[in-house]
Formats: C-alpha cells, sequence, structure tokens
C-alpha cells in the first residue's frame, strides 16, 4: 500500500503483505494496541486520520490520543449511521481539504 497501516496488533507500521491468516489470527487473540498505533503515527508525522467504516466511532479516541501527546490532529470518517453515499464522501472530503489538504480526484 502507498499509504502507511500501523497494525494495533504490533503499535507500529506493518508491511501490508503481511496481512495474512496468521496476522488475523493474531489480532483476534491478543489486546487491541490502538493507541499505541495512534501515538507511533503521531511520532511519525501523521497528522490527518480518516476512519473508513460504518460508523466512525474511533474518532473521538483519535482526537484524545493526539491531543494526549499535545498534537495537532485532524480527524474524520467517511460513513456516518443513516448518512452513506456520496453526500456523506463528499462531506468528508471536504472537512480535509478545508485542513489544507488537496483532494486528488
Amino acid at each position: 500500500a502507498t499509504i502507511p497501516l500501523y497494525s494495533t496488533v504490533t503499535g507500529t507500521p506493518l508491511d501490508t503483505t503481511q496481512l495474512d491468516a496468521h496476522y488475523w489470527y493474531t489480532n483476534l487473540r491478543q489486546p487491541v494496541r490502538f493507541t499505541d498505533a495512534i501515538q507511533t503515527a503521531l511520532t511519525h508525522g501523521h497528522t490527518t486520520f480518516i476512519e473508513t467504516s460504518p460508523h466512525p466511532v474511533l474518532t473521538p479516541a483519535i482526537q484524545d490520543t493526539a491531543e494526549a501527546a499535545d498534537r495537532t490532529a485532524v480527524t474524520t470518517g467517511t460513513l456516518r449511521r443513516n448518512e452513506g453515499g456520496l453526500p456523506r464522501l463528499l462531506t468528508s472530503l471536504a472537512e480535509i481539504h478545508t485542513h489544507g489538504h488537496p483532494v486528488d480526484w
């Protein structure tokens, strides 16, 4: 992948070719290291987080982790419950764009 994946199994960046059955088995059997993954991404200079899920329940936790690390971060989701489709996606893109990120169509 061209976008880094920070694993909640290891708390570190992961080469996406390692996302095999063993990885997902480990993912189910180990504690989730979500905060570690976000802190590592912040340390590596990442400041924009887009949650791609049916409902962005983790965006507040991402924002809280960034604030606890005294970092500024932009977080958004792609969909919302009862608010999907193209209008929601365009709204999310607009949120990112207003924070200085170009949208590459």
